[in-house]
């Protein structure tokens, strides 16, 4: 078995915790230096490689550098949208960047022991969902739900004076039109918005 690090051009662990999570890749987040990677124990070869190329692919047209410690040799590639690019010598990697990289390789740290760490399974996919989500798209989401909240009243409310209504209480109807009123508003309104959200 060996230890993988994947270090990535996040620069907030939070990020990359998230992308993990939404991506189905288990580890634990760790800051190095201005950027962020994600520890993989107990893994394989082969493994640290796929994790790689799956989070190559979130980082856009960014590289991410793949370190896998197995037995006493570290294996280091480049990768970017899914494909190793290049190999890369440990030795340099290392050097260039801070030293909780080759401690946590040679397993001399422990991840849980890194300040700022995250373990991916403290992260739900809703959180991670809204950890990505731009600040312009959660405001789209929380008028979204206003407006989802508002139809569902009114929906009661129509349903409610259609009821009585229907026993020949003329208010009730009134209740009701007023409220199919508000519904088609509040159905117009959530369709609007979320238009306007998916063109952002």
């Amino acid at each position: 078995m060996s230890t993988t690090v994947v270090v990535t051009p996040f620069g907030v662990a939070s990020q990359l915790a998230a992308a993990c999570v939404l991506s189905n890749i288990k580890g634990t987040i760790v800051p190095i230096g201005d950027f962020s990677g994600i520890v993989l124990s107990d893994t394989d070869v082969q493994a640290g490689n796929e994790a790689a190329a799956a989070i190559s692919k979130l980082a856009g047209k960014h590289e991410v550098l793949l370190l896998v410690r197995s037995e006493e040799q570290i294996d280091a590639g480049h990768y970017r949208n899914g494909v190793r690019e290049s190999d890369v010598p440990a030795g340099l990697a290392l050097k260039n960047l801070p030293d909780v990289l080759e401690k946590l390789l040679l397993e001399l740290v422990r991840p849980e022991d890194v300040e700022g760490n995250i373990p991916t399974s403290s992260m739900t996919k809703l959180q991670a969902s809204a950890q990505t989500m731009s600040p312009d798209r959660a405001a789209v989401a929380r008028t979204a739900l206003l407006w989802i909240v508002v139809a569902l009243l009114a929906g009661v409310v129509t349903a409610f004076g259609i009821t009585v209504g229907l026993g020949g209480n003329t208010v009730a109807w009134v209740v009701a039109v007023f409220g199919i009123i508000v519904l088609g508003f509040s159905l117009w309104r959530i369709r609007h918005v979320l238009t306007k959200g998916a063109a952002q």
